[in-house]
């Protein structure tokens, strides 16, 4: 492609601005995709579907960080814990820690004091506690490890529509190119069909422009009257009239398809081509499955991803378990003037069950379902009408070929009058304005015949945009 362009472009620099470039349909056809914002658009957005596909997929796997915090506060704090006296324990023969109290010897129960508390035999003295508090750089670094188990299905479907997503991507793709080589051909062929109206037009003035000749001629030696001339002279002048019409709708058919193309809309242009009167052999016996079509698989993949949507929401009112690991390094605690670092790990595993959410869970479901069925709804109609749609293309095709056999019949039948009429003119037997008739219908006849050519072309392509199969 870029080869094409390269060479067509060199042409243009060597020859000037009004270097021919010559291409055929092949050549229109692949300029214009690279022309067409439509198809970069759609190629843009495959590349996003891919890369989220790949960014959903990593849902899978454990996710890795590394963590860390410092502080500072340049306050230290003080704390006191109150002492006092403490109760005393002796072993028993059992070595069991028993409460070491008074006994009365005579009762053989606990001398109670006057809060009617046991009194101990000892007491030991615990003094007040001071502890002061620094904070002044405190810092915490780790990795964590962070993974879920279940999620309530979130990942999983949500990698399953980033798949769907990246199908349709292509689809698109698909319908960019179909709807880009139609406009091609339909400009291509309308080029083709405007050249051909040329040709006509500037062989009826030519042919007018031979009887002008011949009537003037004969006006000079006094066969004819100077009112069968002017009548000569008008139907050149509309002749003349309507060659310069088709050369200016063939230079605005050379700009329209420059302008599909990316050439500049001043590029001189020829087709290599010809405008036949056949399609191409075994079109109308090709497969006209709806599948083949990119719109209607768009449309089938953009169902089931209302349905998964449904999973997705469900899945934000479901369970949700997972687990976390983590080893850190932290220090910097200032306690009664000593500072001390440590390395731990940790874990975590975490469950959210939700309970209950005043009927969020079971309208937003409600919602997501409603959509899947308005897009299985549309799928079904847009069906019908592409069903609808590939029937008219086909019988466009088969109307168009019957247009041919009548045009090619019609142009023959006026040759033939035309001939005739000649004949019989140059031997008197003919008047000027039966011949001038005749003319006229010929030039009649031959733009109908290069007018069905061109609707044959074109309803070709139409009839494979129709099936699915102009993209292939």
């Amino acid at each position: 492609m870029k080869k094409i362009i390269l060479i067509g472009g060199l042409l243009y620099c060597i020859g000037g601005v009004n270097a021919q470039v010559i291409l055929n349909l092949p050549q229109c056809r692949e300029m214009a995709l690279e022309n067409s914002k439509q198809t970069a658009i759609a190629r843009k957005q495959l590349e996003k579907a891919e890369s989220e596909k790949k960014a959903y997929h990593a849902g899978y796997f454990p996710r890795l960080s590394i963590t860390g915090m410092g502080f500072y506060n340049q306050e230290k704090y003080s704390y006191k814990l109150k002492g006092g006296y403490l109760p005393t324990y002796v072993p028993d023969e059992n070595g069991t820690l028993q409460p070491n109290i008074v006994v009365n010897p005579s009762t053989g129960l606990p001398v109670e004091g006057a809060d009617g508390k046991p009194v101990f035999k000892e007491y030991a003295f615990l003094p007040d506690i001071g502890i002061k508090v620094g904070m002044r750089g405190v810092y915490t670094v780790g990795v964590q490890l962070q993974q879920p188990v279940y999620m309530g299905g979130k990942v999983r479907t949500a990698h399953e529509m980033s798949k769907i997503g990246e199908t349709m991507a292509n689809e698109n793709i698909r319908l960019s190119r179909s709807e880009v080589f139609a406009e091609t051909d339909k400009a291509y062929w309308q080029l083709l069909g405007v050249e051909e109206q040329v040709k006509a037009a500037e062989a009826y003035r030519q042919a007018l422009g031979e009887l002008l000749k011949n009537v003037e001629n004969a006006r000079k030696v006094g066969m004819i009257t100077g009112n069968d001339v002017l009548k000569v002279q008008v139907r050149y002048n509309e002749a003349d009239l309507l060659v310069q019409k088709a050369r200016n709708g063939l230079v605005l058919s050379q700009m329209n398809l420059c302008r599909i193309i990316g050439l500049d809309l001043q590029t001189d242009i020829a087709i290599q081509d010809s405008l036949s009167e056949t399609i191409l052999p075994g079109i109308l016996t090709q497969s006209a499955k709806l599948t083949q079509r990119p719109d209607y698989n768009l449309l089938q993949e953009e169902t089931v991803l209302k349905e998964k949507e449904i999973h997705l929401v469900q899945a934000d009112f479901l369970p949700q378990i997972g687990v976390t690991a983590g080893y850190g390094y932290g220090g910097g605690l200032e306690l009664n003037g000593e500072r001390e670092s440590k390395a731990s790990f940790n874990a975590l595993a975490y469950v959210e069950i939700p309970l209950f959410n005043w009927g969020e869970g079971r309208n937003k479901s409600k919602a997501a379902r409603t959509e899947h069925e308005i897009s299985r709804l549309n799928l079904e109609k847009s069906a019908q009408l592409m069903e609808l749609e590939i029937t008219s293309a086909r019988f466009n095709i088969q109307d168009a070929q019957t247009r041919i056999k009548m045009a090619k019949n019609a142009l023959l039948q006026a040759e033939e009058n035309l001939r005739i009429s000649n004949n019989q003119y140059k031997v008197g037997m003919e008047s000027l304005t039966n011949l001038l008739e005749a003319q006229a219908q010929w030039q009649e006849a031959q733009s109908q015949w290069v007018e069905a050519k061109a609707a044959l072309k074109m309803s070709e392509t139409q009839y494979l945009k129709a099936i699915g199969r102009l993209a292939e």
